[in-house]
Order: C-alpha cells, then sequence, then structure tokens
C-alpha cells in the first residue's frame, strides 16, 4: 500500500471512531437524563369510582393505560375529589404490583366535578364488578324477552322504557357504580342521559352486546 493510500484508510478509521465515540456519548446523555426523570411523578386522567379508586381514562404512561384500576393513597395534603368527578393526578413514580395497581397521589386537579357518562368496554366492566361488588350494578336495558334469550351473567334486566321509575328502587344510593349495555350501544346511550337526569354520579356505558366475547347465559335470573 502506497504512503498516500495508508493516509486515506487511516483517516477513514479516525473517522468511524470519531463517529462511534459522539453516539456513544450522546446515547450517555440520553440514558443520564432519562435516569434524572425517575422521581418525577406519573400524570394520568380518570373518574374516582368509589373510596379511593380509580379509572384512569387517560394516559400516555407504560405502567397505566386507559380503562385500568387503579387505589390510589392520599396523603393529608391532598384532598380526595367528589366521586365521579374527572380529574388529572400526579401519581408517585413507584407503581405497586397488585390487582388492581397501587400508587400514591401526589397532587389532584379536578377536571369536571361531575364526568358524566364514560363509555368502556366490557373487560373494563368486568374488572370494575369484581373489585367493587357491593356498589356496582350491572344492568341491561334490553326487552325483557332480549334478556332471557341471552345476557350476559350478573346483569339485571331494567328496560329502557321503565328505567325512570325502576332504578330508583335498585339504586338507592345514587353514589353507586352503575354500567349499562343493550344489544349495539343506542340504548345504553339513552339510558346514561336518563340517569344523569336523575343525578347518578357514576354512570358507565359499556355498549352493546353484540360486542361482547365471553359466555352468555340464557333466562331470566342475572
Amino acid at each position: 500500500m502506497t504512503e498516500k493510500g495508508g493516509c486515506i484508510v487511516g483517516t477513514k478509521i479516525r473517522f468511524i471512531i470519531a463517529i462511534v465515540i459522539g453516539l456513544s456519548l450522546l446515547f450517555a446523555a440520553c440514558s443520564q437524563k432519562e435516569s434524572g426523570n425517575k422521581d418525577e411523578p406519573i400524570h394520568v386522567k380518570g373518574i374516582l369510582l368509589s373510596g379511593n379508586t380509580i379509572l384512569i381514562t387517560e394516559s400516555k404512561e407504560l405502567q397505566l393505560q386507559k380503562g385500568e384500576l387503579i387505589s390510589l393513597s392520599f396523603p393529608s395534603n391532598v384532598e380526595l375529589p367528589p366521586v365521579g368527578s374527572h380529574s388529572k393526578y400526579d401519581v408517585g413514580p413507584t407503581i405497586r404490583e397488585s390487582w388492581p395497581l397501587q400508587g400514591d397521589a401526589k397532587a389532584v386537579e379536578v377536571i369536571r366535578e361531575y364526568a358524566g357518562t364514560t363509555v368502556i368496554d366490557f373487560t373494563t366492566a368486568e374488572a370494575i364488578l369484581q373489585h367493587l361488588p357491593d356498589n356496582s350494578h350491572f344492568i341491561d336495558v334490553r326487552t325483557p324477552e332480549e334478556y332471557e334469550e341471552e345476557h350476559i351473567s350478573g346483569a339485571i334486566n331494567i328496560p329502557l322504557n321503565v328505567l325512570d321509575s325502576e332504578i330508583l328502587d335498585t339504586v338507592t344510593d345514587k353514589s353507586d357504580i352503575i354500567i349499562v349495555y343493550c344489544r349495539s350501544g343506542n340504548r345504553s346511550n339513552t339510558a346514561g342521559k336518563q340517569l344523569e337526569s336523575l343525578g347518578y354520579k357514576v354512570i358507565l356505558d359499556a355498549g352493546g352486546i353484540i360486542d361482547y366475547s365471553g359466555e352468555t347465559v340464557t333466562g331470566s335470573e342475572p
């Protein structure tokens, strides 16, 4: 190899080494920045369902996804928002693995004191019914004939046309959680509006049974 050719090769090698070093420094700086953010809170939005259980409605965090539940502890300097309110939550960076997940509230900002009817899926509905069975009500608002032909286990039947009158006897505490569904989602949407007008605080619309992938039951019993 000529002296000139050796110089060219040496220059290329030094150039490649410089690029590798530069990329390594950039990666180290990014990693340092990320590690410096580990103590920052996690930001989510959610609805207070009952007690200290939050239904997450919006999140960009991998640890907490939309539709998940989290039980939060509230220190004395953080006020618990009203049941049924939609709020922004700053949650401590350490999420405790349990079911539901657990975390510590660092700050709360109420967006709306009354969230109104919130659309959920059946997976979320089943999680809520399992976690909060004592104050959750699963209601099929279709006709008695539709209900007897096929319904989701655990649901009671209050047809839409009598919902206004019968719900008051069935769910006496207006802070309880009401989850409604119908055939395709139209009647459950209407049911949500009726329940809002009656003053119920936590109304969740699971949509239509046509989107339910689990097993159904027949007959007149839940």
